[in-house]
């Protein structure tokens, strides 16, 4: 048995050569980044789609920095002149654009690290990182491994020799394999199941921190939803963002709050259905997975674009990231256990695979460090993750898939699975956001 093909992005280091020198960044003060932010994924946006319509993709890892005003972008090879304009139109809005000098395009490294996820041992967790010129493998120790459920990957035998394949194959673009044992193991965020026929209190699953539990007929992010899996149990999760397929209003929220299944019973906290997992298959199964699926709603349900960041108070969502959230750049999210908050920065992409009865589950996340106490709790699995709000509104972003540590119902660093790819993966999938 094999693991589907994966692959994850981690961000470039900071001692690389950069072929443009940025000037001393200007004060910035808190109340500026919302806005700095978004002309910084515009910015960002606007080159990653002009190497995406190139016969052949050169871009690399890309990171930001809000407070300093800079962007640094890999490339490989000569960086085009019309790239090039889209840099110098940036500076003119203050915003410093750098290339960084790369052996490897970030497509080439990818279809290595395809070729050595789908020869992976199925039943253990591991990562793989894409960095500058580099691949980077993750296993954790024996010991982390069991604690997490999962069976331990020792590197040797044929792991040790998927691995060389891939260092060969590395060597021929000019990257470089590594390997490292961890002590932290991915979990989804989802929280403990209730068993079927039991009676529902959610205050013992998780206390609920944004307050909003029993909408029917009017659906918003930041909301309790509850999924029936195979076993019959319901598992607590938080909704993601709305949107609509076709003219069916839905839910974004996490595959594996579906049981990574179509077809599964989604009710509120007081037990009325509110509808049906949908489109898994699609967005978790393909070539390219991602934790990501729908609540399909009954059409005549009014979704808005909003999320919920309390009982009643609500932030718009004005669009969607169409790329991959750039480390370095600051994020907020609504759970039904962490709540509201706006202390999480975007790290680099991650895959993670969670254990199932079924085998492991592997697919695209990325990794979101918290300067508070935890990143996300179980139960906050689904919920919205979008860019610091500006007086407009948020943009979308991700939604809540995992938590990265040693053990635990939370955790600093969390996982979660970006939107960006929706539209593309399912033809007619698009968030709701405001005109």
């Amino acid at each position: 048995m094999r693991r589907p093909l994966i692959l994850a992005v981690i961000t470039l280091g900071l001692g690389a050569t950069f072929i443009a020198i940025p000037p001393a960044p200007p004060a910035v003060s808190a109340d500026d980044i919302p806005a700095i932010q978004e002309a910084h994924f515009a910015v960002i946006d606007e080159i990653a789609s002009w190497d995406a319509r190139t016969p052949v993709s050169r871009i690399g890892t890309i990171e930001g920095d809000p407070v300093a005003g800079t962007i640094r972008i890999g490339w490989a090879g000569d960086v085009p002149s019309e790239v090039r304009a889209i840099a110098r139109d940036a500076r003119a809005q203050g915003i410093d654009v750098g290339f960084v000098a790369q052996e490897s395009s970030e497509a080439e490294l990818l279809e290595i690290a395809y070729d050595m996820a789908a020869s992976m041992p199925v039943d253990g967790a591991f990562a793989i990182g894409i960095g500058q010129d580099s691949l980077s493998v993750e296993v954790p120790t024996a010991s982390a491994a069991r604690a997490a459920g999962t069976e331990p990957i020792a590197v040797e035998g044929d792991v040790r020799e998927v691995i060389d394949e891939a260092e060969d194959a590395a060597a021929e673009v000019g990257a470089s394999v590594s390997v490292a044992q961890t002590d932290t193991v991915p979990a989804n965020a989802a929280a403990v199941p209730l068993e079927a026929g039991a009676a529902i209190d959610p205050a013992a699953v998780a206390p609920i921190r944004t307050a909003r539990t029993n909408d029917v007929a009017v659906l918003s992010g930041g909301m309790r939803v509850q999924t029936q899996f195979r076993s019959g149990s319901f598992v607590s999760c938080t909704s993601g963002f709305t949107g609509f397929y076709g003219h069916r209003p839905v839910i974004v929220t996490a595959a594996h709050c579906s049981d990574y299944a179509d077809d599964r019973a989604v009710r509120n906290a007081a037990g009325t259905s509110i509808g049906r997992s949908d489109l898994v298959a699609e967005l978790n199964d393909g070539e390219l997975p991602f934790d990501l699926g729908v609540i399909a709603a009954s059409y005549d349900a009014r979704t808005l674009p909003r999320i919920y960041t309390g009982n009643t108070t609500t932030v718009d969502i004005t669009g969607t990231q169409t790329t991959w959230p750039p480390s370095g750049y600051q994020l907020c999210s609504s759970g039904q256990v962490t709540g509201w908050k706006c202390d999480l920065t975007a790290g680099g992409a991650y895959v993670t695979c969670y254990g199932t009865p079924r085998g492991s589950e592997c697919m695209h996340v990325q990794i979101v460090r918290s300067s508070g106490s935890s990143a996300f709790c179980l139960g906050d699995s689904g919920g919205p993750v979008v860019s610091r709000p500006t007086d407009a509104g948020a943009r979308a972003v991700g939604v809540v898939s995992g938590i990265r540590g040693t053990g635990g119902t939370c955790a600093v660093e969390g996982l979660m699975a970006p939107v960006s790819q929706l539209g593309t993966v399912v033809y007619g999938l698009q968030l709701h956001t405001l005109p």
